[in-house]
Parts: C-alpha cells; sequence; structure tokens
C-alpha cells in the first residue's frame, strides 16, 4: 500500500466527530506535505552518518511534524466542537457581570420573578414590583451586609449580617431568598458534573451540565445549559428539597442572561439612598408625639371601647351622634388611624408585631360594627322608615372612609375601609333605588366602582401582578 494510501487510513480511523470537508482538507495538506518531502529525497545507504545530517532528514523530519501538527489541529478543533468544558462555563458564571430573570416557584404554586443583577461573586442586586412599589435588593456576601429598598416609600432595611430569609416573610423574604441560586452557583465545582449531551434552546446549541448539591436545609439539583460554543449560560434551573421533608421543594428558573453589559458600581452600593428611612430602626415611642385627639375622635374611641365591652346599643348611640364635618385627630397611639405604611416600616420587628396585633383586632370589631348597623338600616327600611335608615347607612360609610382618607395609611388597613364602604354603598343604592331618587343612585354606584377600581389594583399590586 503506498505511503499516501497508509496517511489516508490512519487519518480516517481516528476515532472523532469531524465533518468531511475538514477531513479532506487535512489530508490533502499532510499528503502534500510528505510527497514534497519524498521528492526532494535521495537516499544512501551507504553513508548512514551523512543522511542524518543532510538536508534531506531535516526536510523529512518537518514533513513529520507537519503532518502531527495538522492531525493535532484536526484533533483539538474536533474535541472543542463537540465538549464544552464545565470549568469555562463556571468562568463566567463566576468571573463575569451579568445580568438575568429569576423565577421562584414555591410548594403551592405561588411564583415570583425577579430582574437580577451580578456585579462580582459576592455582590448582587435584585429589582421587582410588589403591592408596596418597587423593592430593590443589594447583598455583598463578603461584607455580610444585606440593604432592602422599598421605592415607593422611601424606606429601606439594613441588615448588617447575611439576611435569614426563615426569618422573616413577606417580599423581603421571598427577595432575600433569592440569594440562594446564585450562591449556589458561585459554590459549584469543577469535577462535579454529569453531562446531559445537547439540546437547541431558543435557537441555540446548548450543552447541559446537572450537578447535585446539599446544604443545611435543601437538596439542591442543579441543571445548567450553555452556549456549545461559547460556553455562555442559556438556562439554569435548580429544585430545592428540604432536607426534613422531601415532599416540600422549591423550583429556580434563570434565564435571559446578558453577559454584554456594563453594570454601575452605584447600583450596587449598600449606603442609604438620598432622602431615604432606615427600617426596622425605631421604637414605637419614637413615633409618638404629642397629639391631641380631637373631641369627634375621642368619640370613636370611646365607641369601640363600648362595642368590646358588650355595650353595642350605647356604642351604635355614640357613632351615629357623630358629626363627620368636623375634624377628626387622633393620637399617636391610635394605630389603626394614624399609622402609615411607611412608619410602620421603620419599627422594629417586636413593635411591628404589637402594632398588627393591635390593627388585626380593631379591624375585626370595625367589620362587626359595619354588618350590624346594616341589619339595623335594612330593618328601618323594611319598616319603610327611609330616614332612620339613611342614617345608619351613612354612618357605616363615614366610618369606613375615615380607615381609607390617608393614601399613606397601612395597606391592610385602607383595604378594611374600602370594604366597610362598599358595604355601605350597596345599602345606600337600594335605598334611593326604594325612595326613586336616581341622582343619589349614580352617584354611589360611581363611588362604588371607583372603590372596586381602587381595592383591585391594591390586591394585585401584593400579589405582583
Amino acid at each position: 500500500m503506498r505511503t499516501a494510501e497508509n496517511l489516508e487510513k490512519f487519518i480516517k480511523n481516528i476515532d472523532i466527530d469531524t465533518n468531511t470537508k475538514v477531513d479532506k482538507a487535512v489530508l490533502n495538506d499532510a499528503i502534500k506535505a510528505f510527497e514534497s518531502s519524498k521528492k526532494s529525497v535521495t537516499f544512501r545507504p551507504n553513508i548512514r552518518r551523512i543522511i542524518m545530517k543532510s538536508k534531506i532528514t531535516k526536510l523529512a523530519t518537518a514533513a513529520a511534524i507537519i503532518v502531527a501538527a495538522l492531525i493535532c489541529i484536526h484533533l483539538l478543533s474536533s474535541v472543542s466542537r463537540t465538549t464544552l468544558a464545565f470549568a469555562d462555563v463556571l468562568k463566567h458564571i463566576r468571573s463575569s457581570s451579568y445580568t438575568f430573570d429569576l423565577t421562584v416557584v414555591t410548594q403551592e404554586q405561588a411564583s415570583t420573578t425577579v430582574h437580577a443583577m451580578v456585579l462580582e461573586p459576592g455582590r448582587m442586586r435584585f429589582d421587582t414590583s410588589t403591592g408596596l412599589g418597587k423593592i430593590s435588593s443589594i447583598i455583598n456576601t463578603s461584607e455580610g451586609k444585606n440593604l432592602f429598598i422599598f421605592h415607593k416609600l422611601k424606606a429601606a432595611y439594613m441588615f448588617d449580617e447575611v439576611y435569614d430569609p426563615e426569618k422573616y416573610a413577606g417580599a423581603v423574604g421571598i427577595i432575600a431568598l433569592c440569594t440562594k441560586p446564585i450562591n449556589n452557583l458561585w459554590n459549584l465545582r469543577d469535577g462535579t458534573e454529569e453531562k446531559l449531551g445537547k439540546r437547541d434552546i431558543d435557537g441555540q446549541t446548548a450543552e447541559g451540565f446537572r450537578v447535585l448539591q446539599e446544604d443545611k436545609m435543601f437538596q439542591n439539583d442543579i441543571t445548567i445549559w450553555a452556549n456549545a460554543k461559547t460556553a455562555e449560560p442559556i438556562l439554569v434551573e435548580m429544585i430545592s428539597t428540604l432536607q426534613d421533608d422531601s415532599s416540600k421543594s422549591m423550583t429556580w428558573t434563570m434565564n435571559n442572561f446578558d453577559l454584554d453589559v456594563e453594570l454601575a458600581e452605584s447600583m450596587f452600593s449598600l449606603d442609604l439612598p438620598l432622602g431615604y428611612t432606615l427600617c426596622h430602626q425605631l421604637d414605637l415611642d419614637q413615633l409618638e408625639t404629642d397629639t391631641e385627639p380631637s373631641e369627634e375622635a375621642k368619640k370613636i374611641e370611646e365607641m369601640l371601647e363600648l362595642w368590646s365591652q358588650g355595650q353595642k346599643s350605647k356604642a351604635v348611640e355614640i357613632l351615629l351622634g357623630i358629626d363627620w364635618t368636623k375634624t377628626i385627630e387622633f393620637s399617636d397611639k391610635t394605630y389603626i388611624f394614624t399609622l402609615t405604611e411607611k412608619e410602620y416600616i421603620s419599627l422594629k420587628p417586636k413593635d411591628q408585631e404589637e402594632v398588627m396585633n393591635e390593627v388585626t383586632a380593631t379591624s375585626s370589631t370595625i367589620r362587626k360594627i359595619a354588618r350590624e348597623i346594616r341589619i339595623m338600616g335594612q330593618t328601618a327600611m323594611s319598616a319603610k322608615d327611609y330616614e332612620k335608615a339613611g342614617r345608619y347607612f351613612q354612618a357605616v360609610l363615614q366610618f369606613g372612609k375615615l380607615l381609607n382618607r390617608d393614601p399613606d395609611n397601612m395597606l391592610i388597613v385602607r383595604l378594611v375601609g374600602m370594604a366597610v364602604q362598599k358595604l355601605a354603598l350597596n345599602e345606600q343604592i337600594g335605598l334611593y333605588t326604594e325612595t326613586n331618587n336616581q341622582e343619589k343612585v349614580e352617584a354611589a354606584e360611581k363611588q362604588l366602582q371607583a372603590l372596586n377600581a381602587e381595592s383591585e389594583r391594591i390586591k394585585n399590586n401584593l400579589k405582583g401582578q
């Protein structure tokens, strides 16, 4: 068999994944190099020592080196096209500045999506929209500090230790928990992965890797899909299952990666923004002033106290006698009427709990009062005592407005006030319809529509919609 044929057979028998065009180019170059060296060589069997030092040997050696180099290049190019190194993927995750979308789905199928940014390992930022408006979370794990910013309220939480989502609930807890999958990615090690092969994701050829991890709370099943050519992450999915209860888990999905982005250092600053209030810093007594309640406010406080004591008739009598046209100003300790959402956030956790317990209890009492006075009004309507029925329904309506009069009030209080107002307006529409007062019917319906729209907006915001 000719040397060229042997060379061709050798190259073709190499067990690598190539393509015909490249194979042919490499083969032709190798054969040409060999044939060129062959034509330039004149062998002299009787003078071996001279041969070893001649140009012939140098040319033959050069030809062999060329052939070997071409084969090596061919091998290396083939491997790079078929096998993506996990280390290259980790390099992007650990050393790049990038953005992505992060979605967490809980066991109860509640879903939250945040826009995430990474400046460098240990420094990240999350932005999301909630019922409290846009919230930003800035984390620096190397300094052990977290800053949660409520932009609408111009308020912020600062934690001097890495935030523990187990200790808190609500929007802050959800956002803090979002640091988990990124920390898990930063802690991945090369050599722990299982290769998953290739798949097409959004028109890109991707190679996948799976890594199993454990931490104090969770068993983590992490799947990473990266561009087969650039090693840039395309899709990351992580299922975290509780160590002590395998029936409970949450799923994290990271996609829409942008690794070609410049992120300003200021976006990751832990300094409190100018004009913002630092939360979890104040005691209740620090919010209190020497405000004296107005006369009408004193009546309302007395009415609530009497109702709680079971003196309902006396309480209703006082409520019907309130002059709603006068100034109603409460003392600072009547939290349900005075505390704003921003002030509530500024309180230390223990004081927040105290306020919420009081607000919840008072809200329940107000709902009961509104329902019973509505029944009194309905009874008066049945007796054709429309004037008395009107007084009952109007008292309920004004009571509801009192809770919803300040857009800065605690959201839970505003929603209770809206519910009370809607209850009264529905009864008024029935009263005005029965007394054939179309003008008042239309006015009440207009108020009801506005309340429905506003309460729906607040509820949707609280759900993150």
